[in-house]
């Protein structure tokens, strides 16, 4: 009876395993970029999030989680955007994409959100932490007009020229 029920035991792991997509990184990676291609967002966000929460470790985590951020931007959820690019920059601090995290933080704060203060401190930040990220010369030549209309750009720039 003991073995009927190891077999039994070990048939419904089999199986839970298989139905939630598998357990290998390349293939929840794969399901991911899929959903992607396919624009099927939630399945996207689903798929992303699950390889961060069961490969931390993976070299692709980080990327996962960016893409991640990118699909709730455009989703128009702005804040878990930013949650997740936070969450990048605080679970990553060594990736290449951090650079690209806090200039995302920074551009959100001010295009989507309109909160200039928090705007000019992530700009600011990544300025900081990134010196010679080309985002940060991006960050540097924004900093000034943040919170600016187009107009006042179009002006500005009309005057340096």
């Amino acid at each position: 009876m003991l073995s009927v029920f190891k077999l039994f035991l070990a048939f419904f792991i089999v199986v839970a395993q298989w139905g939630c997509g598998g357990g290998e990184p390349s293939d929840l990676w794969e399901e991911a970029e899929r959903a992607t291609a396919e624009q099927n967002m939630n399945q996207s966000i689903e798929a992303y999030g699950e390889f961060v929460r069961k490969f931390p470790g993976h070299e692709k985590a980080p990327v996962a989680l960016k893409n991640w951020a990118a699909i709730a931007q455009q989703k128009g959820d702005m804040q878990g955007a930013i949650t997740l690019y936070e969450r990048l920059l605080n679970e990553y601090p060594q990736s290449d994409l951090g650079d690209e995290a806090q200039f995302m933080i920074a551009f959100i704060y001010e295009e989507y959100v309109n909160d200039i203060d928090k705007a000019r401190g992530a700009y600011q930040r990544v300025i900081d932490r990134y010196p010679n990220s080309e985002l940060a010369a991006s960050a540097k030549q924004l900093l000034p007009h943040v919170g600016q209309s187009p107009e006042e750009w179009v002006r500005f720039q009309d005057g340096v020229n």
